[in-house]
């Protein structure tokens, strides 16, 4: 009777973790059209970690201390690679034939990408343009984040494109004879150069099993002045990487002629599922109206195929460290620990480029008791709305069940609406059934006799001056386009921070101190905190949440809400001055409340630092709750 035991539809690319093939399988059985982990958002995006200048030395051997102490992605035919349809005779037969693992980073000015292979028979004897018939990688760059159905080898992009570079660190895109750009497919709109003080420089050089390469590419060939797009501080740009594998069997000057191409196997760490046709042009036939929601993409096959690779909407995601990272430790409930569906992957990797350790809970199958034995010691517990509701209650899976943190001393944030009323920060119903007026989403059909099942991208901000809105203030709009929102009506103890409708109505975002209480009574055991990022509401906006769809204000008022919650706030100030007949009070780092006794009950005061009063009257209290 409870909600749902899944949330928010997964999209298509939302999959069963890989079954990995044995070493040695006959590749030329892959299938390239099918799904798998290079697939999977959960297994195809990635941190960068933002490091020092100078950390990473161009030396063509790379370490994990450069780049910033991560573990190195590794990419294995037959267990998580797509692997190309072509050639015919394509073949491989162990990792130790070949396979790779990459390390990323980036400093002030600098992406670096860091490589290192297996590989029996190491070889180059093509041209630059050709390297992909030698041992190289081949990068793809999604600089704007679009995820646009092209092929960057067409595109001409002006930021970003497709290139590779050969096992000795030689480019693609760049005539070494002439000194000069060849070719259309990389970063057109930029006059950049190949050099070891310029735009682009790789270093590469055999090894022991194998070879390593290491390159830098400067982050002005990323940035298009016009979009404003930087690379720091959770920027999120498409990326792929891929390996090709040249083991002079085919023609070629070092090649022996037994193969009917130089190419022995192509493979890349990413090729999702994407929305075919969706182009730029695409776009531009769309209605103004259209293009407020995803739900024209509805209109649009989707699928993997050998062109995805290339393309924009097949690479996977990268997000980039902060400059100045925050501290402390998350758990992170989702309903997939290995491969999180939906927004899960991004945020994970957004929380991780702020600072934060990241710890994965996978909430399908779990019992209350290792979720609390996994929330110990964590500073906060960050809680899905991918999760099905009643996957973290006592007991699981009842609809009338408690919240199995309703008692932990730790923080909780939670945009899963329907486990509000299980964690009593909403009224709960008898039988545990669905309520959609004290708690739910905006946007679906059940909400729509209430005046709010339109799909929205803005919300009311109720209190200007708490460390969570500050900056925030009045309507404020906090989604790209148009989608849901999540809702619930807290006790009156809870700090209403924001919500859909300008009176008040429906809050989205609200905050219980520890101490305070919950709607049934009891008292709250730490923070306890409802998000607004929604998820899908059929029918207006019948997708999952994205990353993406968070503009800068909703950026900021998830990481507040994070860093609140860890502690990350202002320290509450409060001081106090005599103007005359009036009572100056200035504060900051929380809310201005006041009471007609110490014991309280306290009401915040809706009034900015610093707020003037009237010595009259009757004896008023005053603190501030950070």
């Amino acid at each position: 009777m409870k909600h749902k035991l899944l949330t928010a539809v997964a999209s298509a690319s939302v999959l069963l973790p890989f079954a990995g093939l044995p070493q040695g399988f006959d590749i030329t059985t892959f299938d390239p059209t099918s799904a798998g982990p290079w697939s999977q958002p959960g297994r195809t995006t990635l941190l960068v970690p933002k490091v020092g200048n100078g950390a990473v030395n161009l030396d063509g051997n790379v370490t994990a201390a450069e780049y910033g102490g991560r573990e190195a992605t590794t990419v294995t035919p037959g267990d998580n690679a797509w692997i190309l349809d072509w050639p015919e005779d394509r073949t491989w037969d162990s990792a130790d034939d070949s396979s790779f693992s990459f390390r990323l980073a980036h400093d002030d000015e600098n992406f670096y990408v860091g490589v290192i292979v297996k590989d029996e028979a190491v070889n180059s004897d093509d041209p630059n343009g050709s390297f992909w018939k030698d041992d190289s990688i081949e990068i793809v760059i999604d600089a704007l984040g679009d995820r646009l159905d092209n092929n960057t080898d067409n595109s001409k992009d002006a930021y970003g494109g497709h290139c590779y570079l050969n096992f000795q660190g030689r480019f693609s895109a760049w005539d070494d004879a002439g000194g000069q750009i060849s070719g259309t497919s990389w970063s057109t709109g930029v006059p950049w150069k190949y050099g070891a003080t310029e735009d682009v420089y790789g270093v590469g050089k055999e090894v022991a099993g194998g070879w390593q390469l290491e390159v830098r590419f400067k982050k002005r060939l990323f940035e298009d002045p016009a979009a404003g797009n930087r690379l720091r501080n959770g920027y999120r740009m498409g990326f792929n990487i891929g390996l090709d594998d040249d083991d002079k069997q085919g023609p070629g000057t070092n090649g022996s002629g037994a193969r009917s191409q130089d190419l022995e196997v192509q493979y890349f760490w990413a090729n999702r599922q994407r929305p075919k046709g969706l182009t730029q042009e695409y776009l531009d036939g769309l209605s103004d109206e259209e293009k407020l929601t995803r739900n024209h993409l509805a209109n649009l096959e989707s699928g993997i195929d050998s062109n995805g690779r290339l393309s924009h909407g097949g690479t996977g995601d990268i997000i980039f460290g902060y400059d100045t990272p925050a501290s402390g430790n998350i758990l992170f409930v989702a309903s997939d620990s290995v491969s999180p569906i939906n927004a899960d992957a991004s945020l994970i990797a957004l929380f991780e480029a702020k600072g934060y350790t990241v710890t994965r809970f996978n909430s399908t199958g779990s019992t209350p008791d290792a979720l609390r034995e996994a929330a110990q010691g964590k500073q906060l517990v960050f809680i899905s709305e991918s999760i099905g509701s009643t996957s973290v209650v006592d007991p699981a899976g009842d609809g009338t069940g408690v919240f199995s943190l309703k008692n932990t001393d730790v923080p909780v944030i939670s945009f899963e609406a329907y486990m509000f009323d299980n964690a009593d920060w909403t009224l709960r119903t008898p039988d545990g059934s669905n309520n959609f007026i004290d708690w739910g989403n905006s946007g679906r059909s059940e909400v729509d006799g209430l005046g709010i099942g339109d799909a929205r991208d803005s919300i009311y901000i109720r209190n200007a001056t708490h460390p969570i809105t500050t900056g925030l203030s009045g309507k404020v709009k906090v989604y790209n386009e148009l989608y849901s929102f999540t809702f619930g009506k807290p006790s009156a103890d809870a700090e209403v921070l924001a919500s859909l409708e300008a009176d008040g109505s429906y809050p989205v975002l609200f905050v219980y101190e520890k101490g305070d209480k919950l709607v049934d009574g009891s008292t709250a055991p730490n923070k306890r905190i409802g998000l607004f990022y929604g998820q899908a509401a059929n029918p207006t906006t019948n997708y999952a949440p994205d990353l993406n769809m968070l503009n800068d204000a909703g950026m900021a008022l998830l990481l507040n809400t994070v860093a609140y919650a860890i502690g990350g706030g202002s320290k509450p100030t409060l001081s106090f001055a005599r103007n005359g007949d009036r009572i100056v009070v200035t504060y900051g780092g929380g809310t201005l409340e006041s009471a007609d006794s110490v014991t309280g009950p306290w009401s915040g005061e809706n009034a900015a630092s610093p707020a003037t009063f009237p010595t009259t009257g009757i004896r008023k209290f005053y603190r501030v709750r950070g």
